[in-house]
């Protein structure tokens, strides 16, 4: 699978607030496949619950709905969690601390996908290709 996996800071900026980002990186995001990954649901709901992260009204209606309708607005498809997404998970090195971005981009590993992200942590994972915005 070829295409670009957002974290989920890149599709908070990109799917709900469209924030400006450099040509070269939009031109990426409209040429290519997007994806976002379950993960990036999961975490967001959990912020969303501790008050760490306001969401539009939508995602207070139905947080389902308003996942789906933003991931459908930007034309991403959703991955699931796979064992093999586990499988790269149990290798990965402890480059970075956050388990969300850890089990993203083990997923982007074992799909072959560029990762979309403003972490410089990421750049610590070799064989991960990024595209910073």
């Amino acid at each position: 699978m070829r295409g670009l996996l957002l974290d989920t800071s890149a599709f908070l900026l990109l799917a709900l607030q469209d924030q400006a980002i450099s040509p070269s990186a939009r031109i990426r995001l409209e040429d290519e496949p997007r994806f976002v990954s379950h993960i990036c649901a999961i975490e967001m709901a959990i912020k969303h619950s501790i008050g760490k992260l306001e969401l539009p009204p939508p995602f207070q209606t139905s947080f389902a709905y308003g996942f789906n309708a933003a991931t459908a607005r930007f034309g991403a498809t959703l991955i699931p969690l796979e064992l093999r997404h586990i499988e790269v998970l149990s290798g990965l090195p402890l480059h970075h601390r956050d388990p969300f971005d850890r089990i993203m981009i083990s997923q982007a590993l074992a799909e072959d996908l560029t990762i979309v992200t403003r972490d410089r942590a990421f750049s610590a994972y070799a064989g991960l290709d990024i595209l910073p915005i």
